[in-house]
């Protein structure tokens, strides 16, 4: 059954925008008649203002909500075409859609042999995913890093994996002296997917003199910001649109999400050793990191290709 929406503006905020992670902004022009910008992607191709013929008073409530109401049914009609061709396009979840690159490009690891080909590749950006944030120490934690094979046309990608461990540590996460160090270098940018919330950099102790970037505000300065957070699915489409595809969180895996879920509530032990985390679930987190660094470096594409400045 079709969702219902109170109002014009809400089928458009949440009906629309926020099922594929577009934004809207609204605004009154010269003329007082209220306008509405929605973007779905990145650079000015790729959103449309659209105008209404209301002029209600912008200092009142009540004419500010008539005014939005307007200008969002005038763009509800104007992006039907463009709503109906994103929806016409086949639902893959990340792991259908980028998993059989991630097998072929990424190479996972973990303890000090990986740590060594980590500092061997000497990056300047990681890009870190968490399982299990609600505690400290965190479950897992996953750092991807790119590297350059000499004559391979495309990156590969290391992807560390590390079960914290709280009584090896200085720092409170209960991480190794070889992710202290990671985390607290401020010459190496560390990218998260953590949106408002911080959960995953919080279980970190990461702070904002320890060097890092959220794609959820690097989507926002790109594409505009939302009520919500996108998620790392809906960042994905945007960093790689493509006109036959949509990515899409998996709603149907719950196995992952109800392991560390379960160790969060104390209904199951905490790990202390990686060969704790069944394969499939180690696959599944380190895609998470990896999706990250696809997603920035695929923004990263777009905003040179529209001549834009990234930033966060």
């Amino acid at each position: 059954m079709a969702p219902s929406f109170n109002s014009p503006k809400q089928e458009l905020e949440q009906g629309i925008c926020g099922q594929h992670g577009w934004s809207s902004s609204y605004f009154q022009a010269p003329s007082s008649r209220w306008c509405v910008e929605v973007r779905w992607g990145v650079g000015p191709r790729n959103g449309r203002v659209f105008v209404s013929d209301d002029v209600s008073d912008g200092a009142s409530k009540a004419g500010v909500k008539k005014g939005h109401a307007a200008a969002a049914t005038v763009a509800i009609a104007g992006l039907r075409d463009i709503v109906y061709a994103a929806n016409s396009r086949q639902n893959l979840t990340i792991v259908e859609a980028f998993g059989a690159q991630f097998d072929h490009t990424c190479f996972v690891t973990s303890g000090l042999e990986g740590w060594a080909k980590l500092w061997e590749i000497n990056p300047t950006e990681v890009f870190i995913d968490v399982e299990g944030n609600q505690v400290t120490p965190p479950v897992l934690v996953q750092v991807c890093v790119p590297f350059r094979v000499f004559g391979e046309q495309h990156d590969r990608s290391l992807c560390l994996l590390e079960v914290p461990n709280s009584s090896r540590a200085r720092r409170d996460p209960g991480v190794s002296e070889d992710m202290n160090r990671l985390l607290g270098d401020p010459k190496i940018t560390k990218v998260f997917c953590d949106g408002t919330s911080g959960a995953d950099r919080r279980s970190l102790g990461v702070v904002d003199s320890d060097n890092y970037v959220d794609l959820e505000d690097i989507a926002s300065s790109l594409v505009g910001a939302t009520g919500v957070r996108r998620g790392l699915a809906r960042i994905m489409n945007l960093a790689w649109p493509n006109p036959e595809v949509r990515v899409a969180k998996d709603t149907r895996d719950k196995q992952s999400v109800l392991f560390f879920a379960a160790i969060e509530q104390g209904k199951k032990p905490r790990p202390k050793e990686l060969d704790e985390i069944p394969n499939r679930i180690r696959r599944y987190a380190a895609m998470d990191a990896w999706c990250t660094m696809t997603a920035y470096r695929g923004l990263r594409q777009q905003a040179q290709h529209e001549g834009l400045l990234m930033t966060d």
